[in-house]
């Protein structure tokens, strides 16, 4: 199905054509018609199946419907539609989007977030724009500083509702609802249908319409498997694996902030040049590991699920899950950010005895089973290297915060340095 079949105006082909876009997506195909026509939507569709596009174009086809009362409003009646997301890098990205998609076209937009100054965004509102892309606390942040009127509002979008409800958003999200036009129409989009998506639906949407593309299914580009290993191998494992292969753009996945701090420090002693980007981190260092992960400045990325949702790295070849995610649903996320645009990816994922029962739980999830490899000199029951031996028989009663030589970290004597072991670069 093609997009000129929706019925969109020249100038939203053109931009179309500009993107690269052929063929419509499933999600695409389903919710275009439904948007045009102003029905309340609620869609399962997960990051990478072209939903931005599916609310984003049809929400320009009705937007160009009223443009020659554009100039006759003020900054705050231009305001038509509010995409409403949990993550600053999530309002980035769809904002970038919906720039492309509106190219040729008189419309303006914004994104607000936090982690940044709210002068440019409270200016750029001021001047009037007809699209507004934010996240629940700068959203409120503005609203309750400089009294941003939100009642000319006639589309509302909540993007990622699932996350969104993780969260805790879920009284911001109501009180949107309250806040803008009353004749209006809502869509929701989440990657699963939870009680609580479900529950938060019957409150916000009239009438639904319910969309579900089978989107748990990974991406055909994408090549998976499973290295089994000891737990505390794993990042010996991942510097070897990057090392052997010069692989030079890793996207590693942790489930949690210390585990990817620690990781960090392991691949630095390996001379593997990396980044950490979590929640923890402000606004402007996330924004510079992820420009310098682009542009080949740094190897490895080292992301909790944050990152699975909102980034869009192109033609990202590899994804690693050191650690497998507790709900197989961002296992889905996280290796979607490869194989992207019909691009080949691969997603290795790093697992140890304990995380078997989570592996069992994705395999279900994706109906694939994933085939399963170990590395020579790490199978079960192998001897542990020295360094790991001499650890567990020299463990200190206090730890002491003292500066470390260069080379060094933990016991001096337990571990000896491995400075630049796997530092290979690219040829």
């Amino acid at each position: 199905m093609t997009f000129d079949s929706v019925g969109f105006s020249q100038p939203i082909l053109d931009a179309v054509k500009a993107c690269g876009y052929d063929k419509m997506t499933p999600v695409q195909q389903v919710v275009m018609p439904l948007v045009i026509e102003g029905k309340d939507v609620l869609a399962s569709a997960q990051t990478g199946t072209g939903k931005t596009a599916a609310f984003s174009l049809p929400l320009l086809s009705l937007l160009s419907q009223q443009i020659e009362q554009q100039e006759t409003k003020t900054a705050w009646q231009r305001l038509r539609v509010l995409i409403m997301t949990p993550t600053r890098e999530l309002a980035i990205q769809i904002e970038r989007n919906i720039v492309d998609y509106a190219q040729f076209l008189p419309f303006e937009s914004v994104a607000v977030y936090g982690g940044a100054s709210i002068n440019p965004q409270r200016k750029a509102l001021n001047k009037g724009v007809d699209i507004l892309v934010a996240t629940p606390g700068r959203l409120f942040d503005i609203i309750g500083q400089y009294d941003l009127d939100l009642s000319f509002v006639t589309h509302l979008v909540i993007d990622e509702a699932d996350r969104m409800l993780d969260l805790g958003f879920v009284k911001d999200i109501e009180k949107v609802k309250r806040l803008v036009n009353r004749q209006h129409q809502t869509m929701m989009f989440s990657a699963t249908y939870s009680e609580d998506v479900k529950s938060l639906a019957a409150k916000m949407l009239k009438s639904p319409e319910f969309v579900h593309v089978s989107n748990q299914a990974t991406a055909d580009t994408i090549s998976q498997s499973v290295f089994q290993v000891d737990k505390r191998r794993k990042a010996e494992l991942l510097s070897e694996l990057i090392g052997r292969n010069n692989w030079q753009q890793v996207m590693v996945f942790t489930s949690m902030k210390e585990t990817a701090e620690h990781l960090l420090k392991e691949l630095k002693l390996d001379g593997i040049k990396a980044a950490v980007f979590h929640g923890d981190k402000t606004q402007g260092a996330r924004n510079r590991a992820l420009e310098e992960f682009k542009s080949g400045k740094l190897r490895v990325m080292i992301a909790t699920d944050l990152a699975a949702r909102g980034l869009d790295i192109e033609a990202l070849p590899l994804v690693i899950n050191f650690e497998l995610p507790p709900e197989p649903e961002d296992y889905v996320h996280r290796i979607g950010r490869t194989g992207r645009a019909g691009l080949a990816g691969q997603a290795i994922s790093l697992v140890a005895q304990n995380e078997m029962e989570l592996l069992s739980d994705i395999e279900s999830l994706i109906q694939c089973q994933i085939e399963v490899h170990v590395q020579p000199g790490y199978e079960a029951g192998a001897p542990l290297p020295a360094r790991y031996r001499e650890v567990e028989a020299v463990k200190p009663k206090k730890s002491f915060k003292h500066k470390r030589p260069n080379g060094h970290r933990g016991n001096d004597k337990a571990k000896p340095s491995r400075q630049g072991k796997y530092a290979k670069k690219a040829k």
